[in-house]
């Protein structure tokens, strides 16, 4: 990240990946990433668990009935 980026964000601002690692996002592109207010970034980590939750419960239940 480039000092002009840093420098140009917000103070309380905090940087977040628009799609996580974890699901196929892109670690280093600038164009995964925002700043997000402290607020928008609780939600934002909220929204990423409860749909990475969800889908390790389906992956669960296909494997279970793939299983029988």
């Amino acid at each position: 990240m480039s000092d002009q980026d840093t420098n140009s964000r917000s103070k309380g601002m905090e940087l977040f990946e628009l799609t996580p690692i974890a699901v196929g996002g892109d670690p280093v592109s600038m164009e995964n990433k925002t700043w997000l207010t402290r607020q928008e970034h609780f939600e934002a980590v909220r929204y990423w668990n409860r749909t990475i939750e969800i889908q390790r419960k389906a992956a669960l239940e296909k494997a279970g009935r793939n299983g029988e």
